[in-house]
């Protein structure tokens, strides 16, 4: 969501019907004409800030004021109209509750969430509206069936006293009331008719890898004081491609250069400059890092494509990123591409202005292609524009060029590596198909450590083809090498090395920017968050947003999630180049990066379990704020997105010998990776934890990795090894008087011999129970008698296995431990099952999945879906047992919990046997994980 954003829905201290009255939902007891927007009481009391970027829909009922349609018609209308809006918004995924909504009678206006996708307005809500439309219509009479006109664009738009206002909510109802409009829906048999801005079109339809740009129809738009284009499309009934085939033409003017031999993939980044039409006029840039392969790319479709521009195309690099640091001037390029149109010299001006002109003019009535290769900004290539419908250019860059799909309703194409197979298939082609398929594993490793760039992969190949005696293997062992990668990538040439590739881009940075990739190479994890790059550079956010921003438009980093960013491996390794180059190498920033990992992730761990016994983590290694948690789903949510980076910096931390950030990392991480089941991940956490406690001689560390160790060995089913790390920890929890954590290594030893001795694991619950009442702490009292009633039902006492979870029970609702009431409903359900009380038991497995789902614990919703699905199999409810394997299943192979799936698997095939559907209802088999922290 950005910055400044008026909350001015959802919040929980409304009134009732305040929604109503402050006309952010239809209030079907008034009836207003469409006309000029009437004050919003709901925006009165919000204060006004800056603007905001949002989404903006209008629809109008086509007729709605017909003198044929009467009063009881315009309510139906409007119901219809409702219902089917917000079926729609549903059904694409978008928020209708979450929407600012004005009722304007005829129509309804909608400003959508700023963190809304745009893309799902023209790829889902068009269709699912005009479904919508039609579902209503079929039940309806002529005059209250509906047909509607929808605009949409998207801008700044501000608030004040009366509501919203700005030029972009205007221009939106301009559209909504162009004549094409009207025409477009009038002369269709379908329900819809929609209209988008010349921006909406360019920046979102363009863009979109579902909705086909080539469907919609351009519009000059001329309502009141605005002349503006739009394009129109009809959804239910969509105008046909626009792809008829060019007439061939004479005087063709060849000026590309040859066709890249090794060119190959790239079938949908082909595809999409396919689409492009000829007599369209458009610009497209395709932009991308140093070395991905941009210009193959516009060569490769300018040869192939060569017949569609009769007239020949014009080719020049700009050198915008050459080492010379001397790009081409326009007037340079300009004077190049008169030359290459055969004009006699004496009809060229002498003044840069009359060439400019003459350019213009030659190419004014043609079809080319243009082909501005290597561009450094938009500035360089405005000039070389023709103003020409039927001239199509093609840019190439590593900046964004954001100036031209402003200013010039140009359409960007950005670059991505190459796949496996589409890199595999470049060095066969090089290489040779025999040399490639004998030395096959050596070429795959290749393919791994050049990471699907192309000049890196073209590199390699060269190199391979004038060592032919070189085993491959032997240059993928030097590759393999990480810290010599860049040194091998180096074809002898300027124009061929990866490193000098790549300092082209960088020595055009800022030193702020140079100084924000510098510390990149050093960030652990595959992708970093905004806040921390601020931590990691010691820059305000808002500084860093801004020069992150620049390397975005340098293609040095590219944007993924919201907003994260991540490095190609290659410009990696070379931007950890640049920073050991300086001198503390980054290590300071690395380290402020990881303290704020073990902050962050510690608030959100002590949200999670409040009564886990907390540690220490020091203070906080320079000034920044850790995450506002609101609830569970916001800290699930932010380990979901950090934990790669937050695995990452735990081996960090072992690289720089920093024990006690590697120890505090896994205390921080394990409430997170045992709720959701992340098995391996505790293995590997406590394993490197271990070794840092060793180090650190810290016995009461160690007794803590050991437990957490063994439990993660029990938890994957490793008894020997689970035994021998929690006795361990048995013996350094006695020797160094922890009461505590005795107490929770019996309670762990009780997954050792869980199904083997269920009596002697019962035991160890009982030793728990009696240390935990020792140290005043409910919590890990029910958590003790929460197990004890699970083997005391494994042993057939059900009466009292009751009685233990039910006072567990009221310990955990009593103290708000939701997780502990989840894992406790469990074994009420298993009590309630074995005991013949099959609703009973549905009605507690039921809750115990409520909570297990509320609290993202898919570890043990996994469990108790078996257990749901094994009780819906006793009542012959097949279908309702199918889908609970099914889930259970899914979880539980995510999860890498084999014996579980493997187990669930042969249920779901046994399903349709009564007998074996018997015998696996009969046999609840194990509940898995009994322990909350």
């Amino acid at each position: 969501m950005f910055e400044g954003y008026p909350e001015v829905v959802g919040t929980s201290a409304r009134p009732a019907g305040f929604a109503v009255e402050a006309g952010l939902v239809p209030d079907q007891r008034r009836e207003v004409k469409f006309g000029a927007p009437a004050p919003v009481p709901a925006l009165r009391a919000v204060d006004r800030r800056q603007a905001v970027h949002r989404t903006i829909l209008v629809v109008d009922v086509e007729g709605f004021g017909n003198p044929q349609r009467t009063n009881r018609d315009q309510v139906a209308v409007r119901g219809g109209l409702y219902r089917a809006l917000q079926v729609a918004f549903e059904a694409a995924g978008i928020s209708w509750d979450d929407c600012d909504v004005e009722d304007r009678g005829d129509g309804v206006f909608v400003l959508a969430g700023a963190d809304v996708p745009k893309a799902a307005f023209v790829e889902s809500l068009p269709r699912a509206l005009a479904t919508a439309l039609r579902r209503h219509n079929r039940t309806h009479l002529a005059p209250e069936r509906v047909r509607l006109r929808m605009a949409l664009h998207a801008g700044e738009i501000t608030y004040d006293d009366f509501g919203v206002t700005a030029k972009s909510i205007n221009l939106a109802f301009r559209l909504l009331d162009a004549p094409p409009l009207k025409a477009a829906l009038a002369d269709s048999p379908g329900v819809l008719a929609l209209i988008v801005s010349s921006w909406f079109f360019t920046e979102v339809v363009r863009h979109s890898p579902i909705e086909d740009a080539s469907t919609y129809r351009h519009a000059d738009v001329t309502v009141k004081e605005s002349a503006v284009r739009a394009w129109i499309c009809l959804p239910d009934h969509p105008y046909a491609p626009e792809d008829a085939p060019v007439p061939p033409r004479a005087a063709s003017v060849p000026r590309l250069p040859a066709r890249p031999r090794s060119f190959t993939g790239r079938t949908r980044e082909l595809a999409e400059l396919t689409k492009v039409s000829p007599g369209a006029g458009p610009v497209i840039a395709i932009v991308g890092m140093g070395g991905i392969g941009k210009t193959w790319l516009a060569l490769q479709w300018a040869h192939e494509n060569a017949g569609r521009f009769p007239d020949g195309q014009l080719y020049v690099n700009l050198h915008g990123f050459d080492p010379s640091g001397a790009p081409v001037e326009p007037v340079e390029a300009i004077r190049g591409f008169l030359d290459a149109l055969r004009l006699p010299p004496g009809s060229i001006p002498l003044d840069a202005e009359g060439q400019a002109a003459l350019y213009r003019d030659t190419v004014a009535d043609r079809r080319m292609l243009i082909v501005l290769d290597n561009a450094r900004d938009s500035v360089q290539v405005a000039a070389l524009l023709p103003d020409s419908p039927g001239c199509t250019v093609v840019i190439t860059s590593r900046n964004q060029l954001t100036g031209l799909l402003t200013t010039h309703d140009a359409r960007s194409l950005t670059l991505d590596v190459l796949d496996a197979p589409e890199a595999r298939e470049l060095l066969a082609k090089r290489l040779g198909p025999e040399r490639a398929e004998t030395e096959r594993a050596a070429v795959d490793e290749l393919v791994t450590h050049c990471a699907g760039l192309p000049l890196a992969l073209g590199i390699v190949a060269a190199y391979a083809a004038t060592y032919a005696d070189l085993p491959l293997a032997s240059l993928a062992a030097e590759l393999g090498e990480a810290s010599a990668r860049l040194d091998a990538l180096d074809g002898g040439e300027l124009t061929s090395n990866l490193r000098a590739a790549l300092s082209w881009s960088y020595d055009a940075l800022e030193p702020e920017a140079a100084h924000v990739f510098r510390l990149l190479g050093v960030a652990p994890g595959p992708a970093v968050g905004l806040p921390a790059i601020a931590v990691l550079t010691g820059l305000p956010a808002g500084r860093v947003t801004a020069l992150v921003r620049q390397l975005e438009n340098a293609h040095l980093v590219q944007r993924q999630g919201s907003p994260r960013y991540r490095m190609h491996d290659l410009v990696r390794l070379y931007a950890g180049e640049r920073a050991a180059e300086t001198p503390s190498g980054g290590t300071p920033a690395l380290r402020r990066l990881v303290g704020f990992y073990i902050h962050a992730s510690f608030a959100g761990e002590r949200l999670l379990y409040p009564h886990r016994k907390p540690i220490d983590v020091g203070d906080r290694p320079g000034r920044f704020a850790t995450p506002d948690f609101a609830d569970d789903a916001a800290i699930l949510a932010w380990f979901d997105t950090e934990h790669a980076g937050l695995l990452a910096a735990q081996q960090a931390a072992v690289r720089h010998d920093w024990p006690e950030l590697v120890w505090q990392l896994a205390w921080t991480m394990h409430g997170y990776l045992l709720r959701r089941g992340h098995l391996h991940e505790q293995l590997t956490t406590w394993g490197v934890a271990l070794a840092a406690a060793e180090q650190l001689d810290d016995p009461e560390l160690e007794g803590h990795a050991h437990r957490l160790l063994g439990q993660a060995y029990a938890r994957a089913g490793l008894r020997a090894e689970a035994a021998s790390h929690l006795h361990r920890a048995l013996g350094l929890a006695r020797e160094t008087g922890d009461a505590h954590g005795e107490a929770r290594a019996y309670h762990d030893l009780t997954w050792v011999w869980r199904k083997l001795d269920d009596r002697l694991a019962l035991d160890y619950a009982d030793l728990a129970l009696r240390l935990f009442r020792t140290l005043d702490n409910p919590v890990w009292e029910g958590e003790a008698l929460s197990m004890i009633g699970w083997f005391q039902a494994l042993l057939g006492d059900f009466r009292q296995s009751r009685a233990s979870c039910e006072e567990a029970l009221a310990l955990f609702v009593r103290y708000g431990n939701r997780q502990g009431q989840a894992v406790t409903l469990d074994c009420l359900g298993y009590i309630e099952h074995h005991c013949g009380r099959h609703d009973r038991a549905l009605v507690r497995f039921r809750e115990s999945l409520a909570l297990c789902r509320n609290l993202g614990a898919t570890y043990y919703e996994a469990d108790t879906l078996d257990h749901l699905a094994r009780t819906h199999a006793a009542l012959g409810q097949h279908a309702q047992a199918r889908r609970a394997w099914l889930r259970a299943l899914a979880l539980s192979r995510a999860q890498h919990r084999s014996a579980d799936a493997n187990r669930i698997a042969r249920q779901l095939a046994d399903l349709d046997d009564p007998l074996d559907s018997r015998r696996h209802a009969a046999d609840h088999g194990d509940c898995g994980a009994r322990s909350t922290a």
